[in-house]
């Protein structure tokens, strides 16, 4: 063998070594690019990682009037109002008779009003017939009701007059029916324990 020229087994000894790096790097290489390829499809792009929050408690109710309450009447045009309106407004189907309207509508009268109205209420139109009718037609009735002072003496801190006017309307299935005429109907209220109520009526 001459001087300088490699010995054969030296030279092929490096080559399986050469190829196993290679491929050690080919295998490196595509098991990064899968570990790559998995966490870029755990967070798509443009898709930020969902973090953690804390909700916090849901503020308590306050206490006070709600939105579904109604509002205290607070003045005798109020009062006149709601009281006269509840009155009028009847259901003959299922009312006992047309005292059951005041009845409901007792709140808004005085103890002595509330005795004597409930017990003896009259309808100058005379509502028996007309009641009867009512219950024939299955009607139901609607009272329109507007407060008025013309003529009406004036206030004081504790008595207070209105006139009521009642529009009434019959409402049978689908067809509605004015009851003619309207009723009017003088008021006296009263203040007692800071809160107005009606004392007398008359037609």
């Amino acid at each position: 063998m001459r001087p300088g020229q490699p010995r054969p087994g030296r030279q092929e000894g490096r080559e399986p070594t050469r190829k196993a790096l290679i491929v050690l790097a080919v295998i490196i290489a595509a098991a990064a690019a899968l570990l790559y390829s998995c966490q870029d499809n755990g967070n798509p792009p443009g898709t930020a990682t969902p973090q953690s929050t804390t909700t916090a408690p849901a503020a308590a109710p306050q206490t006070g009037t709600s939105a579904s309450q109604r509002p205290e009447p607070t003045s005798p045009e109020d009062v006149a109002h709601q009281a006269m309106t509840v009155a009028f407004t009847l259901a003959p189907t299922t009312d006992e008779n047309p005292t059951s309207g005041f009845r409901r509508a007792t709140q808004w009268f005085t103890p002595a009003l509330a005795a004597r109205l409930t017990s003896d209420v009259r309808n100058e139109r005379g509502p028996s017939l007309q009641w009867q009718q009512w219950i024939n037609d299955n009607a139901r009735v609607i009272a329109d009701v507007a407060i008025g002072c013309s003529g009406c003496p004036p206030d004081t801190d504790t008595t207070a007059h209105r006139v009521a006017t009642i529009t009434q309307t019959t409402v049978t299935g689908n067809t509605t029916r004015p009851v003619e005429p309207d009723t009017t109907v003088w008021l006296t209220l009263t203040a007692a324990d800071g809160r107005w109520l009606i004392d007398n009526l008359t037609y």
